[in-house]
Order: C-alpha cells, then structure tokens, then sequence
C-alpha cells in the first residue's frame, strides 16, 4: 500500500513537471503575436473568446510593443508563432522571400480560396497582402490617414461643401484666409504628420507603383520630378505661412501633433490634416463635441484623375506560419466578415475593419465607421511611406526636409536634393 501511494505521489509531481500544452494536446491551440495591450489588447482577446466559443479550439494571445521583430527572434529560434499581426510590410515581404511564413492562396490545398478573400476585400487591399503575386497577409486592425479634419461651424459660417479636388481644396484655404481665420493646423513639431500629408500627395500624383518604387526600393529619386511636383504642392497647401498655418511656420514647427488638435478644435485653424484617430482625441479634450455632429472629416483631395479615391493606411496584417487545421480555421476565421465585425464592435479596444462586408452602421462611433468604409472601398492603397523606407529616410530625413519646408517653402529643390542625398546611402545598408 505504501509503495502505491509513493508511486502515485511520484506519477503527480512527474505530471506537475510536464508543460500544460503537452497535458492538454487534446484542446488545440493557436498562437497569436500581436503589439496590442491595453484596450486594444483586452478588445482583441474577447474576438478570440468568441472563436474560442465556436470551435474548441484556444487561442494564446501574446502581445508586444516589437511584435514586428518577436515572431523574426521565435522562428530564428526554431519556434515561430502560428499567427502573427504584422504591422510593417516590409518585414512580412522579408520573411516571405525567407520562406519562413506561408502563402494563403495558392498550391494543391490553399489555406483559403482567393475567391474567399475577394469576397471580403478589395483588390486594393489584396494587392498590398501579397509579395511577388502571392498573397501572405490579410490586412486587418486599420487607420486611415487621408482623413482632412474640419469643424462643422467653419464649413457653415464659409457656405462651402467639402473639396473633393485639390483645385477646391487650395480654394477653399484661400477662403478661410480671407475670413480670417488660418486655413491649417500642423503639428509639424512631429515630423511624422508631415510625413503623412507627403505620403497623400504623392500617391495621389504618382499612383502606388511610383509610391512603393519610392519608399521601398528607391527606384524613384527624391529630385523626380514626380517627387518634385509632389513638394510643389506641399509647398503651395503651407504657402503663405502667416496666413495658412496657424501660428505661422514658427508656431507649427512648436507644436504637437496633439496640440495641433486642441488648436483646430479650438477653432484657431479651419481643417487639419491627419489619420482618423483625431476623432478620439478630439472628443476626449473637448467633452460634448462630437464628430460628426460638431467636426468631421473629408478624403484627402483627388490630384491626379488616374489615381482618385487613393488612401494611405497604417494597419496590420494577419500572417501564417505554421500550417496546421486549427491554424488555418483561425486564419479563415479572422479574414471573414463575422471576425472583423468583432473587431469592430468590441466594447473595450475596437478598430477599424478593411473588410467591405463589415458595415459603417455597426461602429459605436459614426466618424471611425466612414473611416473605415473609406479604407475598405479605396481604389488606389499604399502603406505608410515613412514605415516602408529605412529609418533613415522615413524617421529622419523626411522629417528634416518636411519641416525645412515648412519654414522656408521656397525650398523645393534643396529638400529634395537633400532627402536624396540621405537616401542613395541608406538603401546599401
């Protein structure tokens, strides 16, 4: 009897010693890195309750501020995620090329059909997923940032609909000069808001092949004259500083992206350009203003016909790395329409879906459903330029140029020299 009960004691903490996914083999598992903690982290775990719910199977949710680089250090390691949520298109076309994740249309026996995928995206969007035809990545967890904020009162007290075109929008900042009241605010103080408007201007001019020939591979020259005409507009939008921006050159260039808020909401300038979470930031610094009640937002004007209806986002996409029946449920589930509508609607940490089947009418808040819709329905897509360049370009060049640019807008062709001069070494290294 003794020798049993000894026996049994050492059968337990033999057990105890054995990790719990060998102990519980017959519940699957799916892996999840994502960089989203907090709320958003907390909005993300409910999505997989449901699935969770559904289908038996568990998700293990691991959230990191450099979850582009973890799921790189786990495969080196010999121990990739199943899933990751890649935020920088770049790393996912790296590791595709690396063979270390897996394509999701194509072979004998597809991860999921494209037919599938076109159902729930558009090309556009598809296009931006895919490295060298092939389709890696589901983009999912967006913001748009070709939003132009403006404050409703403004467009009534001006009797102007929104500008559509850039002719319209250089008009309509003559107007709100001419009324007095300074046609932008700029939080040129972070340089990556300028980025931003770049980044409209040119996909807008260019088209995203030049875009992406540009940022990503630098087939593109920054003295182009694609480039160039870019920075003429840029340098026409900020021109005249004492009128156009508020508190001229030297107030924008002091100021951040989060006063530049204050100051529009605040009425001291009549549109700000910037992604679509201004809306939250609005609403929290200014309680009882609403969008789209009290401000709101219009795309960021069309410049060139061939490329109308262009946006520039920041998002994530959902990418694969080990092929396995409840990986590939997990990875279908989330591309659907019922996932992204979670995603949507999550009452703690919800975010935009680039799935067109999610409709605007499901957002708690009607500015982050338009945004949505916008993403969703865009013809023409490009990633962030600044997070597709080397840092080099992306984090300090552009940011130097931009606002050099802003002080001196006369300054064209010596930004342009400048970032160029900056990028024909950053992309040997």
């Amino acid at each position: 009897m003794r020798k049993f009960i000894l026996l049994a004691v050492l059968v337990l903490v033999a057990m105890s010693l054995v990790p719990a996914a060998l102990l519980a083999q017959d519940a699957p598992t799916v892996t999840v890195v994502t960089c989203w903690g907090g709320a958003e982290g907390v909005g993300f775990n409910g999505v997989n309750a449901a699935f969770t719910e559904a289908t038996g199977i568990e998700v293990e949710h691991i959230d990191d501020r450099d979850c582009h680089l973890l799921p790189q250090i786990m495969a080196s390691a010999g121990n990739p995620p199943d899933i990751s949520a890649m935020p920088r298109p770049g790393v996912m076309a790296q590791m595709a090329r690396e063979g270390l994740i897996i394509p999701l249309t194509s072979g004998d026996d597809p991860v999921m059909t494209m037919e599938y995928v076109a159902e729930n995206y558009g090309q556009a969007l598809i296009d931006l997923g895919s490295v060298d035809g092939e389709l890696y990545g589901i983009v999912s967890a967006v913001s748009s940032k070709s939003t132009a904020w403006r404050r409703t009162d403004v467009f009534e007290d001006i009797g102007e609909d929104a500008p559509t075109t850039w002719d319209e929008f250089i008009e309509y900042l003559d107007i709100l000069a001419e009324e007095g009241i300074p046609s932008l605010s700029l939080g040129a103080l972070d340089g990556w808001t300028l980025t931003d408007f770049f980044e409209n201007l040119y996909l807008n001019i260019a088209g995203p092949e030049m875009y992406h020939k540009l940022f990503v591979t630098h087939e593109v020259e920054w003295t182009d004259p694609t480039v160039i005409s870019a920075l003429e507009h840029f340098a026409q939008a900020v021109s005249p500083t004492d009128s156009r921006l508020a508190g001229g050159s030297d107030g924008a260039l002091a100021t951040g992206f989060i006063d530049a808020i204050d100051k529009f909401m605040a009425g001291e300038a009549g549109i700000y350009p910037l992604a679509s979470f201004v809306r939250s930031f609005a609403e929290a610094n200014f309680p009882g203003q609403t969008c789209p009640d009290d401000f709101g937002f219009f795309q960021f004007p069309t410049i060139n016909e061939m490329y109308a209806n262009s946006v520039v986002l920041g998002g994530n996409f959902f990418i694969m790395f080990n092929d396995r029946p409840e990986v590939r449920e997990w990875m279908n589930w989330i591309a659907g329409a019922e996932a992204q509508e979670l995603i949507a609607t999550q009452e703690t940490g919800p975010q935009l879906s680039a799935n067109y089947n999610v409709s605007a009418d499901v957002y708690a808040e009607p500015c982050d459903g338009a945004a949505a819709a916008m993403v969703a329905n865009a013809n023409h897509v490009a990633f962030d330029g600044s997070d597709l360049a080397p840092g080099a370009i992306g984090g300090d060049a552009m940011f130097t140029g931009l606002q050099d640019l802003v002080a001196n807008p006369d300054s064209v062709a010596e930004v342009a020299q400048f970032i160029e001069d900056v990028a024909d070494t950053a992309y040997d290294m």
